[in-house]
């Protein structure tokens, strides 16, 4: 089957709308309602072109990335028309402590260095060498870290995501970049290098860029020489730790249904093929969801969505146990990452399907429009962490992580610390 260009061609055109909405809505390219219809319309059009023969997206399943797209416009929508005009973000005041800031970003940063350190440990202990193990077994590392057999500070780790956040507040008030708010972000590239993966480094990245477009500023945003250099500098450890990480791991790119075209392609970027599923595979993962058997798509309220708060009361010896991955769908490509959709949809049904994007919407414009209004250091970091959800919502619900709820966690009361008593502009 070859690419379908006319749905194609309807999908960029729907998704270019979509995308220009958000931007009239939000007065910013960099918003939830753009950034969602961004990446589901590539995922889709990607799909379209089928490079690799998926199996076909289901008439159910496109009905319901329909209406969950739509709910999220409907959700945000009622915000923005009921809110008031909006202030710059130059005229409002904004209650931080930089110097109590600067400090807690500190603190947190080295502690994610702590999370670095027992991971590399765990390696060597494994593997030897840490250095020549993510190189020469860099599959194995990733393998060992997917079956939980790598130990360290258990998400230690997860801290810098946290300071991520706070960094982009701290760069917006200060004007400028700095070496105290690259350090987490340069951590974090760390992290992921040591362990193989890569959704945390698109994690950092996304809680840095809101919490800096959303933070009001008092100064006028500065980028001396040195420091674009310094801001390029961590940009290109971000990038190239993904491209690393994607082209050392060895992970099988030899997919059922793979195209010619797709195969000249690899040929050249050899981790292609696992860049491409990744952002097309999904959705057809979701309509295979949709089609299994029930007893297969049933599972208890809440699992997923809460999953973390679950495994904890497992460990404390509660029947709460949820599995650390999802099951595989063969699309052809195996994928055990099957959109938010299928995670709500599992958890609430189809009242899942309609009420969560409707939330989702609500809640980001909500602290959207009070970033504008009478902003706080609290709704900017919950902020960042839902564009978290928001950005990854193509390929799953970001609740199922740890990671998220200790982020949030973290991050809000960091940011409650952070507060300066008095009122007035740092």
């Amino acid at each position: 089957m070859g690419s379908n260009w006319l749905m194609a061609v309807m999908l960029a055109v729907i998704t270019t709308a979509s995308v220009t909405v958000g931007k009239c809505w939000f007065r910013h390219w960099f918003n939830p309602l753009s950034i969602y219809s961004a990446l589901w319309g590539l995922c889709l059009f990607n799909y379209e072109l089928r490079l690799i023969q998926y199996e076909t997206i289901s008439r159910l399943a496109w009905a319901y990335i329909l209406i969950a797209w739509v709910n999220l416009f409907i959700g945000a929508g009622v915000v923005v028309l009921l809110a008031p005009t909006a202030h710059s973000l130059e005229s409002v005041k904004f209650r931080v402590c930089m110097k109590r800031l600067r400090n807690i970003i500190v603190m947190l940063t080295l502690i994610g260095i702590a999370g670095l350190l027992s991971q590399l440990l765990a390696i060597q202990h494994q593997f030897g060498n840490p250095l020549v193990a993510l190189i020469a077994n860099a599959s194995e590392v990733y393998g060992a870290r997917t079956a939980n057999e790598l130990s360290g500070l258990s998400y230690a780790g997860a801290i810098s995501f946290a300071a991520c956040a706070l960094a982009g507040v701290y760069t917006a008030r200060l004007g400028r970049f700095s070496l105290v708010a690259a350090a987490p972000l340069s951590i974090m590239a760390l992290q992921m290098v040591s362990v193989m993966g890569r959704t945390g480094l698109g994690m950092a990245a996304v809680l840095f860029v809101s919490s800096l477009v959303y933070t009001p500023r008092n100064v006028k945003f500065t980028i001396p020489r040195w420091q674009k250099a310094c801001g390029c500098a961590v940009a290109i450890v971000l990038i190239g730790s993904f491209i690393l990480v994607s082209s050392i791991r060895h992970l099988n790119v030899n997919f059922p249904g793979i195209t010619p075209s797709m195969e000249n392609v690899s040929e050249v970027v050899p981790f292609f093929p696992s860049i491409y599923s990744n952002f097309s595979a999904t959705p057809v993962a979701f309509s295979l969801y949709l089609d299994s058997p029930q007893e297969k798509t049933s599972t208890a309220w809440g699992t997923y969505t809460f999953a973390p708060v679950l495994r904890l009361l497992s460990r404390l010896g509660f029947r709460t146990t949820v599995p650390p991955y999802e099951e595989n769908y063969y699309t052809p490509v195996p994928m055990n990452t099957s959109t938010y959709l299928k995670n709500i949809h599992s958890d609430f049904g189809v009242s899942g399907i309609v009420i969560f994007p409707l939330i989702l919407g609500l809640a980001a414009a909500l602290l959207i429009v009070q970033s504008q209004q009478s902003p706080s250091i609290i709704g900017i970091i919950l902020l960042a962490n839902l564009f978290v959800i928001i950005v990854f919502a193509f390929a799953f619900d970001f609740m199922l992580l740890g990671d998220w709820y200790i982020s949030t966690a973290v991050g809000l009361a960091s940011a409650a610390l952070a507060r300066r008593p008095s009122v007035g502009i740092a």
